[in-house]
């Protein structure tokens, strides 16, 4: 059962909104936006043994080649330290990635995670044999409840109630139905966490029942999950996470064996800036370089073992522009003392070059390898990691997948949101893009909201360089659910701004929240009193956008567009407009070609072009409260 986490402006946390300080919120997903997986499927397969997933090589839904049913998320998201990088997590979430339909209070089915059919009759190729109950066939895992252990505000995932609970069944063909093999009633990861520090706990089952020996045996997880009764609109969502890895079934087992030859990474590939996901190319500069960066390597063995770790660049066009080697080095066994890969040139490689932007919007895909260096690696679909790093027109902090939904509540009217954002050079913001949360019956749809611009003076926001006059709400559509709202008079900015909002009430408005990178040394809030620096490990969504490309760009389905004629074309001192509809609420600007507005009117018929040379503009009619617009060329000659 979900209990949301709520934290107070002097860094205490509380289980419950009776307080009279501001406070930032983390709460569980409504909703998430769910990838399928890229493969063949939906047809029953029957498989051989071995069987084994450790969900490394893809995201989204469960690979159709290992099973037949799931709704079951895999990702790299929602616990930290799996025993290699993926997992699939059971939570109150559906296939589609929506809360069930049934999901109450009460205690209800929630997800189910089934394989293919798995032959346990037989052997076939060099071993051909009968299986029978004396082959020590066994199936093991590794589980952890949502939530890890530590401290509350660096937490992904919500821990289990007792009765939250996750069952594994095996298939009975000959009477049909699913037996329970395995269960484990919800527990608090600070349990065995804070003993261990690794709180992924190992499963071992035996199948030894002479009934699962035949060509029709199957397995599955589920789980059983229950809302939190919260009063609170916006706040109910996803809930009761189990997380599992690690999946194997194979003959000749036994209880002690948990080892297995597997160097592996254990992580997501890092971003190669020293502060950003993502940043303008614009923007871009070798000091935005990291030194270094932090890769977790994991030995699964139980001896040391050399390995090899490299990573390499390429550009859009396959070209390679920089590569790193870190040669062999020693990896010691992770049991029984938790240890990871140690050695600086694995660990912590070099980052020895600039990505050659040059000032031009361009992509990087970064493939790192780590290698077993002597007879090779029992599994290497988690051997490979791949990260592609972005110069586009926007900053990001965010890696573009929430696994919360952040907010501010206060006794006022009022809370305000802000990010720090460093320029190089100077700059025209024109939009942000926002990712909301979609809340059940969006509960969240009507909190009004202000962008706005701050000074920095001695780390802080200071002075508001600019509050837009549209009054904004949230919105759900768009690309990946980002939704991009121009500004309605474009900004030139430089050094060091922050960007953010202006919340016209104190109600839970939702926004997207990436817990697996932290930029809360960047994030401040505000209400009546002073700013204060977020203390939750994450990233806020929030992406500031530059240039007239972020107005004007061919993809935008979140803004309908206003119908109006503009002529003549090219004009040359008075450019006539005649517009559907009524001039209420209607403002034009003229932008430049580097997103420069050299005009920002009301909305006339007939604009003045004489002190506007000539050239190539953008003209944008725009409604301050719809946010319909319409944008032209406009081409301006004497």
């Amino acid at each position: 059962m979900k209990r949301h986490l709520i934290i107070a402006a002097l860094s205490a946390f509380l289980l419950g909104f009776h307080t009279s300080t501001a406070q930032e919120i983390i709460v569980p997903l409504s909703s998430l936006n769910t990838p399928s997986y890229n493969g063949k499927g939906g047809d029953t397969l029957t498989l051989e043994l071995p069987f084994f997933d450790d969900f490394s090589d893809y995201d989204g839904q469960a690979r159709h080649d290992r099973w037949l049913q799931s709704q079951a998320l895999v990702n790299k998201n929602f616990a930290p330290k799996a025993p290699t990088i993926g997992m699939a997590t059971l939570d109150a979430l559906d296939a589609d990635g929506n809360l069930y339909p049934h999901a109450s209070t009460n205690l209800f089915a929630a997800d189910t995670l089934t394989s293919q059919i798995l032959r346990l009759d037989s052997l076939t190729g060099a071993s051909q044999r009968k299986l029978q109950p004396t082959d020590s066939v066994s199936l093991s895992f590794y589980y952890v409840p949502g939530g890890w252990y530590g401290y509350p505000w660096e937490l992904v995932g919500d821990a289990p109630a007792v009765n939250d609970s996750l069952f594994l069944d095996f298939y009975d063909h000959n009477d049909g139905r699913w037996n329970v093999v395995w269960a484990s009633g919800g527990f608090n990861a600070d349990t065995s966490g804070i003993q261990s520090h690794w709180p992924w706990r190992y499963a071992y089952v035996k199948i030894d029942n002479a009934k699962y020996f035949n060509k029709h045996f199957q397995f599955r997880f589920r789980n059983y999950a229950s809302l939190d009764p919260n009063p609170k609109t916006g706040i109910s969502g996803n809930c009761d996470q189990w997380n599992i890895d690690y999946i194997y079934i194979n003959y000749n087992r036994s209880a002690a064996d948990s080892f297995s030859r597997d160097i592996a990474f254990v992580e997501k590939a890092p971003s190669m800036l020293r502060h950003y996901i993502a940043m303008p190319a614009r923007q871009f500069k070798q000091s935005d370089m990291a030194t270094n960066i932090e890769m977790t390597i994991v030995n699964r063995y139980n001896q040391t073992l050399a390995s090899t770790y490299s990573y390499s660049i390429e550009d859009a066009n396959g070209q390679q522009v920089a590569s790193y080697d870190g040669g062999y080095e020693n990896i010691s066994p992770f049991f029984p003392n938790g240890t990871y890969q140690n050695s600086p040139l694995h660990s912590k490689p070099p980052v020895n070059f600039t990505f050659p932007v040059n000032g031009q919007q361009a992509e990087f895909r970064i493939t790192h390898v780590v290698r077993e260096g002597v007879s090779g690696d029992i599994h290497n679909g988690n051997d490979t990691l791949r990260f592609i790093q972005t110069f586009a027109n926007y900053y990001a902090y965010d890696d573009g997948t929430p696994e919360n939904g952040y907010g501010l509540t206060a006794p006022g009217n009022k809370v305000w949101l802000a990010c720090r954002y460093d320029l190089n050079v100077h700059d025209t913001l024109t939009a942000v893009d926002l990712y909301f949360n979609r809340t059940r019956n969006n509960e969240n749809a009507d909190i009004p909201f202000h962008l706005c611009i701050w000074k920095c003076e001695n780390g802080l926001p200071s002075t508001l360089i600019y509050k837009d006059p549209a009054r904004l709400f949230p919105s759900f559509d768009g690309m990946n659910n980002y939704h991009r709202y121009a500004l309605t008079t474009p900004v030139v900015v430089s050094d060091t701004v922050f960007i953010g909002f202006e919340q016209l009430s104190n109600d839970f408005i939702n926004l997207g929240f990436d817990r697996s990178n932290d930029s809360r040394q960047y994030t401040f809030y505000r209400t009546a009193g002073d700013w204060m620096q977020s203390i939750l490990c994450g990233s806020v969504m929030m992406r500031p956008l530059f240039g007239s490309e972020a107005v004007v760009g061919i993809s935008k389905p979140h803004t309908s567009a206003l119908s109006a004629t503009i002529f003549p074309t090219p004009a040359s001192d008075i450019l006539h407009i005649r517009l559907d509809g009524d001039a209420a609420n209607k403002y034009i600007s003229i932008i430049d070609m580097k997103g420069i507005s050299l005009l920002d009117i009301p909305y006339t018929d007939n604009v003045d072009l004489h002190n506007i040379p000539n050239g190539i503009y953008i003209i944008r009619i725009l409604d301050t409260l719809t946010r319909q617009q319409s944008i032209k060329k406009l081409i301006i000659k004497r």
